[in-house]
């Protein structure tokens, strides 16, 4: 009884985290759609580096004895996770934003992430889990689309790959769902406050790069008092709390049961969208939520 606790909670501290994602993605962020997005990748990321950082000087002696495939993992999840997915999907939203493209191209593409990483996870990280499992993951995911979208097929004939909101998105798509697999390898191994701190940053120093490769400081000097306090408001909440949160529970979980967790972010996504738009639930909406709801439940009966 004692476990099956347990695992609610821990499924409840990812699926909290997928929620301030979606606060994040669709409140806060876009107010920096006018500044181009490795500026906000790497202020988020040194900040939190700088806060980490303590860890790092405390447990040097364990990075440098660091196996191989950890060290090929950390580098696999900086790379894609840190970098190119916080990039690549800040961007297809600042595009749509500035741009007035449907979001539902960036939605549709992205929601193609729990595919990588079940794939990997059977690959990489050998989780044979059970048909049923298998079946319903599809099931989800499928439900997924028809959260954001009263018509699915009409959706996905409609989406046009050629555009940049799409390109990023689908980018994204891949790095997060492979860096979940891959995270899931790394803190197996290490301490999950080591982790995240070496996350951080390895992955200031990739946005460093970035932004020495790009010239794109100057950017800087737009930012007015509100763009640093709602930088504030992500780093300590909705981008880097969050992920905090996620990476100590994500320890406890398998990474392609984690990854079903996270479609929390369409749900509550809808939900926001509700609140401070006023964009009322359809009826396909209200199944898909339901649907996916049961599917959080049904990984919880199925855990051993």
């Amino acid at each position: 009884m004692k476990k099956k606790l347990n695992f609610i909670l821990w499924a409840l501290a990812i699926i909290t985290a997928a929620t301030l994602w979606s606060l994040d993605w669709t409140l806060i962020r876009p107010q920096f759609y006018q500044f181009p997005a490795i500026n906000i990748v790497f202020l988020e990321h040194f900040l939190w580096a700088i806060i980490l950082s303590p860890f790092i000087f405390k447990w040097w002696q364990k990075i440098k004895k660091m196996k191989r495939k950890d060290i090929l993992s950390l580098f696999w999840v900086c790379l894609f996770w840190g970098l190119i997915w916080t990039v690549a999907i800040t961007q297809s939203f600042f595009s749509a934003f500035a741009w007035e493209t449907t979001i539902a191209t960036i939605v549709i593409l992205q929601k193609l992430q729990p595919i990588f990483a079940l794939l990997l996870a059977w690959i990489i990280l050998k989780e044979h889990l059970s048909k049923t499992f298998y079946f319903w993951a599809v099931v989800s995911i499928v439900s997924a689309y028809f959260l954001a979208f009263w018509s699915l097929w009409m959706d996905i004939f409609n989406v046009n790959l050629l555009t940049i909101p799409a390109f990023y998105a689908l980018i994204a798509a891949f790095a997060f769902g492979s860096s979940t697999v891959f995270w899931k390898t790394l803190v197996d191994d290490l301490w999950f406050k080591l982790t995240t701190s070496l996350r951080f940053s390895l992955t200031s120093i990739l946005a460093l790069i970035a932004l020495l490769l790009f010239w794109s400081f100057t950017a800087y000097s737009s930012f007015e008092l509100i763009h640093f306090k709602l930088l504030l408001l992500i780093v300590f909440t909705t981008w880097a709390g969050a992920l905090f949160l996620y990476y100590y529970w994500l320890k406890r979980v398998k990474a392609s049961q984690a990854t079903i967790f996270e479609l929390a972010w369409p749900i509550s996504a809808i939900f926001f969208d509700y609140i401070f738009n006023w964009n009322i639930f359809n009826m396909t909406q209200i199944i898909s939520s339901l649907v996916l709801i049961v599917w959080f439940f049904m990984i919880i009966r199925q855990r051993k």
